[in-house]
């Protein structure tokens, strides 16, 4: 039942610096499935950078943008583990601060899915370019377990509350061109061309003044870094108290085995 190791034989992150601009890749294909180890190289990356760029693209090589935490990896979280989950998302969600708190602006080029923890990352960036065949899922309620990643906290001020919690309660996709509309994604552009075009404005960026841009954004994002911490930790306390529920266990094993989900409520 368990998928296959991902990313194997290669590195996890990688990143190349041109003219200003960072690109960090995750290479976990096809769906770079996140583990702490994977976004804590991530958020290494992130912190790495300044001094030697201005502004920062994350992409990611394979089918998917990230499809979500890697349940069965063994140091990324289990719903269906009741013993230890809260230990292993506490660290998951640790590294998921640290991105969120990324020193410089952040691109986010989404190709094909951003599933729970792909969709955090998504939103962790100040600027998304969705490709045409790109989608975002909060999937949460549909794995018998509570949404995390702070996205309880941070998409309601992307699309406003009501669009919010219909996202969360029907755990429905959003294809590009709703993303679009409801300011998931602030560029739609051809499938291929996500990481040109996200390189493009990360340029932009990068060119104006540096402690100009720096002070605006931190204007823009003042008090998130404490926002998005309290919110992990809420999201944690209600993860945990439904980790190994039977609904967990069924739902995690249902999307494992590509099936509909047969939830008891229990």
């Amino acid at each position: 039942m368990s998928p296959a190791p991902e990313g194997r034989g290669q590195e996890t992150v990688t990143v190349s610096i041109d003219g200003g601009v960072a690109v960090v890749t995750l290479r976990r294909p096809p769906h770079n499935l996140l583990t702490e180890a994977a976004l804590r190289e991530v958020a290494d990356a992130l912190h790495a950078l300044p001094g030697q760029a201005r502004a920062v693209v994350v992409a990611s090589e394979g089918r998917s943008f990230c499809a979500g935490a890697d349940f069965r990896s063994g140091d990324a979280p289990d719903p269906t583990a009741e013993g230890g989950f809260e230990t292993q998302t506490g660290a998951f969600y640790a590294q998921a601060a640290r991105v969120y708190e990324s020193p410089l602006p952040v691109v986010a080029a989404v190709q094909g899915a951003a599933i729970g923890a792909g969709f955090g990352l998504a939103l962790a960036c100040d600027v998304r370019v969705l490709g045409t065949g790109g989608w975002f899922q909060a999937n949460f309620v549909r794995l018998g377990i509570h949404p995390g990643f702070a996205l309880s906290r941070v998409l309601p001020e992307v699309i406003g509350p009501a669009r919010a919690a219909e996202l969360f309660l029907t755990g429905r996709r959003v294809n590009a061109e709703e993303a679009l509309t409801i300011g998931l994604a602030n560029h739609l552009v051809p499938a291929g061309d996500e990481v040109t075009a996200a390189t493009e404005i990360a340029v932009q960026i990068a060119a104006g003044a540096p402690l100009a841009v720096a002070s605006t954004r931190a204007t823009l994002r003042r008090g998130l870094g404490a926002a998005v911490r309290a919110a992990m930790r809420h999201e944690l306390a209600e993860q945990a108290a439904l980790a190994g529920t039977a609904d967990a266990v069924e739902g995690v094993n249902a999307m494992l085995e590509g099936r509909a989900p047969r939830f008891e409520g229990r």
